[in-house]
C-alpha cells in the first residue's frame, strides 16, 4: 500500500517543456548508427523479425483452416 502511494507520488513530477523541445531534430543514438554504417544492419534485423512474425503467422492461419476443414468433415460424417 505504501509502495503504490509512493510510486503515484512520484510520478506527479512536472518538467518544464521550452521551445528547444519541439525543434529538437536530433536522434544522437541513429545519427551515430548512420555515421558507422550500422543502421542498415537494425534495419535489417527489424525487417527479419517482422518477417517471421509475417510466415508465423500465415502458418498458424493455414494449420487452423485445415483443422477447421476437418472438424467440418468429420461433423458432417456424424450426421449421416
Amino acid at each position: 500500500m505504501v509502495f503504490m502511494v509512493a510510486s503515484t507520488a512520484l510520478g506527479q513530477e512536472k518538467y518544464s517543456i521550452d521551445d528547444s523541445d519541439y525543434t529538437n531534430t536530433n536522434v544522437e543514438m541513429a545519427d551515430q548508427f548512420r555515421a558507422e554504417g550500422k543502421i542498415y544492419v537494425v534495419v535489417a534485423v527489424v525487417l527479419l523479425i517482422l518477417a517471421g512474425m509475417f510466415v508465423y503467422i500465415i502458418r498458424t492461419d493455414r494449420k487452423a483452416a485445415s483443422l477447421e476443414k476437418k472438424l467440418a468433415e468429420i461433423k458432417g460424417l456424424d450426421k449421416e
